[in-house]
């Protein structure tokens, strides 16, 4: 059976196998997997790919682990990964000082940023790891700086609202459809991805003092304020930042729930971070293997009808809940 492959097939099979490094590899045979139609005269096709990209990852993780990894690769750390998108002079690595207690080079001349720089932004007792990256639309990075957004749990878009907003907005946009990186909408749709977990993503409108940012605002709000998550802010000013920060937790999707033993008082200090939507068990098993199989019962505090309820282990936990398992 013949493949009828489209001609998005071949400018990504042409990509691929001009890809040098290994990161860039991985990131063009998915894409190119990706453009692969459906149907039985591909199946041997896509077997073969997927084989090729399986024996890619392995390799790049037994490099990683000992030690001889790709040089732009962020270590995860914190309750989820953040990474900030963005043109030069957006004002990116100024959010991130802003945010965390990183110390990144800000300077009014473009490419500051060169290479992939986090630092940890707390949100009361928990921390996120906010990763600033080199502008996007350069050819040189473009390659890993995708790869990293692949990768993070969440992305910041920072637009610079005094050098048209709109047009910055539409390319970045483009460029993430391109690298194929799923997105979340703020409705909660979102297009699916065979190998790359859909992005929340927050709209970061800088640069909220500059002359005229007020009505480009308002432009860029009517055009995607309806579908994503739009956070305005000066960074200069440092105003709109906690608001930010909020927004941040809020739309990550991350709750946190605090373990308890039987007769003695709660651990408030340490909570354990889980996805929005994680039952009583899901805990039990970040927790320790031994619950899922031998838990009887859980007594939650916080979202139960009373405090101290004993549940199922199927019960829905919210964020702040205290939880004490009972085997």
């Amino acid at each position: 059976m013949p493949a009828n492959l489209p001609p998005e097939y071949f400018t990504a099979e042409k990509k691929y196998k001009e890809a040098s490094s290994q990161g860039d590899k991985i990131i063009a045979l998915e894409e190119l997997i990706a453009t692969i139609p459906k149907h039985k005269g591909t199946d041997k096709l896509r077997a073969d790919f997927r084989k090729k990209l399986s024996k890619l990852r392995d390799e790049a993780s037994r490099q990683k682990r000992s030690g001889k990894g790709d040089l732009y690769t962020v270590e995860r750390e914190g309750a989820a990964q953040i990474a900030l998108v963005g043109f030069a002079n957006s004002g990116k690595s100024s959010i991130l000082e802003c945010l965390t207690n990183a110390q990144p080079v800000v300077a009014d001349y473009p490419m500051s940023t060169v290479m992939p720089l986090s630092g940890m932004m707390r949100y009361e007792d928990i921390q996120f790891q906010l990763v600033d990256l080199p502008p996007v639309g350069n050819e040189t990075t473009d390659g890993w700086v995708s790869g990293i957004l692949r990768n993070a749990d969440m992305l910041l878009i920072v637009i610079d609202l005094s050098d048209d907003p709109d047009t910055q907005a539409e390319l970045i946009f483009d460029l993430i459809s391109n690298w194929r990186i799923p997105l979340i909408k703020k409705d909660g749709t979102f297009e699916e991805s065979e190998f790359v977990k859909s992005k929340q993503i927050i709209i970061v409108a800088n640069k909220t003092d500059k002359d005229g940012a007020k009505e480009e605002l308002a432009d860029l709000e009517d055009n995607y304020g309806e579908s994503f998550h739009l956070v305005p802010v000066s960074s200069l000013k440092r105003e709109g930042v906690e608001v930010l920060r909020n927004e941040i937790f809020s739309v990550s999707g991350i709750i946190r729930a605090y373990s308890k033993e039987p007769g003695k008082d709660p651990d408030l200090n340490s909570p354990f971070t889980i996805s929005y939507g994680s039952t009583v068990i899901d805990l039990g098993q970040l927790i320790h293997k031994d619950f899922v199989d031998n838990l009887k019962y859980a007594c939650v505090w916080g979202s139960s009808k009373f405090p101290g309820q004993k549940v199922h282990k199927d019960h829905i936990l919210k964020d702040k809940d205290i939880v004490e398992f009972h085997v």
